[in-house]
């Protein structure tokens, strides 16, 4: 019993994981503790290596103040026509050798003691700092603007994307999947509803003046067999039905049988007698009632003759065909392109609008980040939250890996919806071609 308990919860819980939603879940969660994994690898080191680099600066940084003061004392320090341009030459040779080991260096100033501390410096290897960073790793767009430096940190990060990228690509194809078709729906109920609703009013016009002439063809036919209900509609598959459960003639595809009373099972009216054909008789019946339509179904013969048949004719209604056309024609609608582009348009816009607030960038260059970012390019120069004086850099990073996770779900989305539509464009022109066969819907 443990075991059968056991493994069904590890089912349930399976078709939970791989659900949409337990797949949007798995992503969140994997970036987060991703967060947590390179915060913990790396906030030491990053500290660790800003005394280093600090090490290296201070004493370059004393030997250039002493070499710019010892020109100043060698030519008295007064600045003469005659010995001007030779101080500029010796100083400036020793501001650019100091800014040449400052940039190798990678030193930026930083009072590397008052990490942590309110007015001290921000850790780039934070917990925001990582869930960028995670994100960016797992969606393939790599900005570049930190790295893991130690062995652990490297390798995690190999692990990491190995796992990560295979998950992340899995959630976008289902996710867009998923508001693809929701996208779709909305479309075709809002933005089409009067094309179809035309359409699908024209096709029932068109069947009600093909049945028309058929309608009054059985009509004229036989209007008493149409309004007697002691008359069965069935059907074989050789042929009629006889009365000890022969077969008429292959040419009798439909045949009526009489009631037959439970106790007189030979005694029938004589309009019975009449109506009913005999085996040799080449008499045919109406297909269906005028003015109904029917599905044929097989009766079963020894059913028939071992009990009464109720007083009711076997006539079904089949009003499954319009809901089949509605799914048809639901099926069919696909999103122009144009619509696609505005949808990926207004949300560059509208992330365009957002960095622009918060990081004061300029129209042009949160657009351009913005792009960059959703068509996993990332070049890396331009990233949210790398100001690092400013206070709500770690709000940003996380406002921004939102947007960024937001954004690959709806390009998948779009994606999906531009694929449905450029195969719909070329099945078309293939159909004009001629290379492509018309289906038989």
């Amino acid at each position: 019993m443990g075991t059968k308990k056991e493994d069904g919860c590890c089912k349930k819980f399976a078709k939970f994981a791989f659900s949409h939603i337990g797949l949007s879940a798995m992503v969140v969660l994997y970036c987060v503790a991703g967060g947590f994994i390179f915060e913990h690898l790396e906030k030491n080191n990053e500290e660790q290596i800003c005394y280093e680099s600090q090490s290296e600066y201070k004493p370059m940084e004393i030997k250039t103040i002493n070499s710019t003061m010892k020109i100043f004392t060698d030519y008295g320090g007064i600045a003469t026509d005659s010995n001007r341009d030779l101080m500029e030459r010796q100083i400036r040779s020793i501001l650019e050798t100091f800014r040449s080991n400052t940039l190798a260096i990678g030193y930026d100033g930083r009072e590397c003691s008052k990490y942590g501390q309110v007015d001290g410096p921000v850790y780039e290897w934070s917990w925001a700092g990582g869930l960028m960073f995670s994100v960016t790793v797992v969606s393939t767009i790599g900005y570049g603007h930190i790295a893991p430096k130690t062995v652990w940190g490297r390798l995690v990060c190999i692990a990491y994307a190995v796992l990560g990228i295979p998950l992340m690509l899995l959630c976008l194809a289902n996710i867009g999947d998923v508001l693809a078709d929701i996208f779709r729906f909305i479309y075709s109920k809002i933005c089409c509803c009067g094309c179809c609703k035309g359409r699908k009013k024209k096709n029932a016009q068109q069947d009600n003046t093909l049945a028309g002439p058929q309608q009054k063809q059985l009509g004229s036919s036989d209007d008493k067999w149409n309004n007697d209900p002691h008359s069965v509609l069935c059907v074989s598959a050789g042929g009629g039905i006889g009365e000890k459960g022969g077969s008429a003639p292959m040419g009798t595809e439909f045949s009526r049988l009489p009631t037959k009373s439970p106790t007189d099972s030979t005694g029938t009216s004589d309009n019975n007698k009449t109506s009913r054909p005999s085996s040799g008789s080449s008499g045919k019946r109406p297909i269906s009632p005028p003015g109904r339509a029917v599905k044929i179904v097989p009766l079963d013969v020894k059913t028939l003759h071992n009990r009464p048949i109720k007083n009711e004719p076997v006539i079904l209604d089949d009003d499954s065909d319009d809901e089949d056309d509605d799914d048809l024609d639901e099926k069919k609608i696909t999103v122009p392109l144009t619509i696609t582009m505005i949808v990926i348009g207004g949300y560059i816009f509208g992330g365009a609008v957002l960095f622009g607030l918060w990081e004061g960038w300029d129209w042009l260059q949160s657009a351009y980040f913005c792009f960059i970012t959703l068509s996993t390019i990332g070049f890396g120069d331009v990233v949210p939250g790398t100001d690092f004086e400013n206070s709500q850099a770690q709000a940003q990073l996380m406002l921004g890996s939102i947007y960024v996770l937001f954004g690959m779900a709806i390009l998948s989305m779009c994606f999906s919806l531009m694929q449905d539509e450029i195969i719909a464009k070329f099945r078309w022109i293939g159909q004009k071609l001629g290379i492509v066969e018309k289906d038989s819907d």
